[in-house]
């Protein structure tokens, strides 16, 4: 058993872990080909505000000619959707989930959030954990 897989157990987090990899698996089958659903990330500005500009800051607007854009009301008027998908092979996803991301954070501060550098968490075994979920999560995790 090697390092981590001790300290997820000594943790008493295994489960958790376990069971989700598992739900992930499961949605992971039924969803092999993602290249048609489209990525969304919610603005908290009105829809007028960012429908109003002439183009999106940063990433987003450079892929604009390579992917399909739509922008609508969020629901229960928290802000605004921005909905794209990948029209060609010239983008990828992850490329895109990166893009819309750093676009929402222009939008809503004017700087690209950062994480902390150097990073809060504890160099213990639930920090190895923390960071083993959060670098998976840089490609196709959460927005």
């Amino acid at each position: 058993m090697n390092a981590v897989k001790k300290a997820v157990a000594a943790t008493g987090v295994g489960a958790a872990v376990v069971l989700g990899g598992r739900a992930v698996g499961r949605r992971r089958e039924a969803h092999r080909d993602r290249s048609e659903h489209w990525l969304a990330v919610t603005i908290d500005r009105p829809f007028d505000a960012v429908s109003g500009l002439e183009a999106l800051p940063g990433p987003l607007e450079e892929l604009r000619a390579h992917v399909d854009l739509r922008l609508r009301p969020a629901p229960g008027d928290r802000g605004t959707e921005v909905l794209a998908v990948p029209k060609d092979d010239d983008v990828s996803r992850e490329d895109l989930r990166v893009a819309l991301r750093k676009t929402k954070s222009l939008i809503e501060t004017g700087t690209v959030i950062q994480p902390d550098t150097p990073p809060t968490t504890h160099p213990g075994p639930l920090g190895r954990v923390l960071r083993l979920v959060v670098g998976k999560s840089a490609g196709e995790g959460r927005l």
